[in-house]
C-alpha cells in the first residue's frame, strides 16, 4: 500500500478543490447578478441580433428592415362603410 508521507497529494487536491470552489463561487455569482437583472439591457432593439449594429447592414431575417418606412396605402374609392345596428333599439312595450 502506498502512503504518502510527505503531504503533496493532499495539497495538490486541496489545492484543486479550492480552485473548483472558486470556479464554482464566480458562477453562482453570475449567476445571482442575472436574476437581480444586472447587465441586461432596457432597450429591446439592443437584445435583437440585427440592425444597424449587427453587422448584416440593417437587415432582419426574412428581408425585413425594421427602420424602414411603411408603403404607402392606396386610397380607396369606394365609400367608407356605415355602422348599422343588427339589434333592433328596445320599445316602451317591453
Amino acid at each position: 500500500m502506498f502512503v504518502d508521507t510527505s503531504g503533496r497529494r493532499a495539497r495538490l487536491l486541496r489545492r484543486l478543490g479550492l480552485l473548483v470552489g472558486a470556479v464554482c463561487l464566480g458562477y453562482a455569482a453570475v449567476l445571482a447578478m442575472a436574476f437581480m437583472g444586472w447587465g441586461t439591457s432596457l432597450t429591446p432593439s439592443s437584445l435583437l441580433p440585427f440592425g444597424a449594429a449587427g453587422g448584416q447592414g440593417g437587415q432582419a431575417p426574412g428581408g425585413f428592415r425594421p427602420d424602414a418606412p411603411a408603403p404607402a396605402v392606396p386610397t380607396a374609392s369606394a365609400p367608407a362603410p356605415t355602422a348599422s345596428p343588427s339589434v333592433p333599439a328596445p320599445t316602451a312595450a317591453d
